[in-house]
C-alpha cells in the first residue's frame, strides 16, 4: 500500500487453532462470544455451516460487492459457491475443500483373488454404480471369514460425529434440503442407511459396536498396520497417514487404493460430501474494506496449492489445479476428479438440531441400543418436537 502511496498500513494479527471435537467448538464460541460483544476479529475462518446461524445473527456480512470487484475470486471453482450463500448472499470465501473417499487394502483384495486389472478398476466399477455398499460388506466378511483381518476390521468408518455419515444417507437417495431451502428428512433413506449400519456391525459384524468413541490415533494406527480391509475418511488423512503416523508413501501407494463412497444399491450414484472451510468477514471490523483485499491476496493458486498439496486437501481455484506443484502431486491430481461428485451440508440455521436427532438415532443403533425402525422414529419425533415447521418429513 506504501507502493501506491497510501498512508495506510497493516499489520496482521493471526490466530491459529486445530484440531477436532471441543478445540474447534471452543473456537467457534469464542468467535461467537467476541462478535456478541463487538469485539470480532475482521476475519474469522470456520466450516461453511457456521455461515447460516452467523449471518443469521449478523456476526458476519455479504460478500457479493467484493466477490465482484476482486478478480481473484473468479477463479473460485464455481460449484463451492454454493457452500458460502445464505438466503441468496454470499458470505463467504472458500480456503480448503477435501472429499471423503473409500480406501481399500489392495494386497487384501489380490489375496481373495482379486486380479490387479480389477483391483486398479474399481473406483470406475463404484463410478458406474458396479460395486455397492453392501458389496463393501460382503466383501469384508469374505475376508474375515478367510482370516485375511481380525473380526470386526473388514469396514471401519469415523469414530465420531461429523459430515461423512451424510454420505450414506445421499448414498441410499436422501436429500438434506428441498428446492426452496428448507431442511428435508427422507424417511425411507434414512431408514436405509440405518439398516446399512445395522447390517455392517451386526449381520456381517464387519464393524465393531463400540467404533464409536475409538480413540483416533488407535483407528489411524491400525490403518497404517495395514490391519483393516476397507476404510473411509478424508482426504486429508492421507497426508496425515505419511506425516503424522510415519507410514512411508510408497507403502501407503502400495497398500491403499482410493474411490467415491459406492452407491447404497448397484445401479445407483456414487457419492462423496465436501465440507469446505471458508473466509468470513465479521459485522465487528471497521476495515472490511481492508479485510476483503486481505483475503484476495491470500486467494491465489500458488498459495492455495500449496495448502492443499501439504494438507491432503483439494483445489479451491481453477487455476490451481495446473500449478505444478499440484499438478505433480499424484494423490491431489486422482483425487481432484471427486469434486465432481460432492455434495455440501445445508446452510441452514437449524442444521445443528437436524444433525443431533440424525446422529444420536444413528450411533444408537450403531452401539446396539436401537434397532433401524425404532431409531427411525426417534429422529422424527425428536425433529418435530425441536423444529417444528422448519423441517419437511417425507
Amino acid at each position: 500500500m506504501a507502493a501506491e502511496g497510501s498512508a495506510i498500513q497493516v499489520k496482521l494479527d493471526a490466530t491459529f487453532t486445530t484440531g477436532g471435537g471441543e478445540a474447534w467448538g471452543a473456537y467457534k464460541q469464542r468467535f461467537v462470544l467476541a462478535a456478541q460483544s463487538d469485539k470480532a476479529p475482521d476475519i474469522i475462518g470456520s466450516g461453511h455451516e457456521d455461515i447460516a446461524a452467523w449471518a443469521a445473527a449478523g456476526y458476519v456480512v455479504p460478500l457479493d460487492a467484493y466477490v465482484k470487484k476482486y478478480p481473484e475470486f473468479s477463479d473460485v471453482i464455481p460449484t463451492l459457491w454454493s457452500a458460502t450463500k445464505f438466503n441468496g448472499q454470499i458470505y463467504a470465501i472458500p480456503q480448503d475443500v477435501e472429499a471423503r473417499p473409500l480406501y481399500f487394502n489392495m494386497p487384501l483384495l489380490a489375496k481373495l483373488g482379486w486380479s490387479q486389472a480389477r483391483i486398479t478398476g474399481l473406483p470406475k466399477a463404484i463410478e458406474s454404480g458396479q460395486f455397492s455398499l453392501y458389496d463393501i460388506l460382503r466383501m469384508a466378511k469374505d475376508a474375515q471369514d478367510k482370516g485375511l483381518v481380525p473380526a470386526g476390521h473388514g469396514w471401519w468408518i469415523r469414530p465420531i460425529n461429523g459430515p461423512d455419515y451424510y454420505m450414506y444417507y445421499e448414498a441410499f437417495g436422501g436429500k438434506m434440503q428441498n428446492a426452496e431451502g428448507k431442511l428435508l428428512l427422507d424417511s425411507k433413506a434414512l431408514h436405509d442407511e440405518y439398516q446399512f449400519f445395522y447390517d455392517a456391525v451386526f449381520t456381517y459384524k464387519v464393524t465393531p459396536k463400540d467404533i464409536i468413541g475409538t480413540d483416533w490415533n488407535s483407528w489411524h494406527e491400525t490403518f497404517v498396520g495395514k490391519d483393516v480391509f476397507f476404510s473411509q475418511c478424508g482426504t486429508w488423512c492421507w497426508a496425515q497417514w505419511t506425516k503424522q503416523y510415519k507410514m512411508p508413501a510408497d507403502e501407503l501407494w502400495k497398500t491403499y487404493g482410493f474411490a467415491l463412497v459406492p452407491p447404497g444399491r448397484q445401479g445407483g450414484k456414487p457419492v462423496t460430501l465436501s465440507h469446505p472451510v471458508v473466509y468470513m468477514i465479521s459485522k465487528a471490523s471497521q476495515h472490511s474494506d481492508l479485510a476483503a483485499r486481505i483475503l484476495a491476496l491470500a486467494t491465489t493458486p500458488q498459495l492455495n496449492a500449496r495448502h492443499a498439496v501439504t494438507s491432503g486437501h483439494l483445489a479451491v481455484l481453477k487455476d490451481e489445479a495446473r500449478v505444478p506443484q499440484y499438478a505433480q502431486d499424484m494423490f491431489a491430481k486422482d483425487t481432484f476428479y471427486m469434486l465432481g461428485f460432492t455434495t455440501f451440508l445445508p446452510n441452514n440455521k437449524d442444521f445443528g438440531s437436524y444433525d443431533q436427532a440424525i446422529w444420536q438415532s444413528l450411533s444408537a443403533v450403531i452401539a446396539g441400543q436401537m434397532t433401524p425402525d425404532q431409531a427411525v422414529q426417534t429422529a422424527i419425533q425428536q425433529m418435530k418436537t425441536n423444529l417444528g415447521t422448519n423441517v419437511v418429513i417425507q
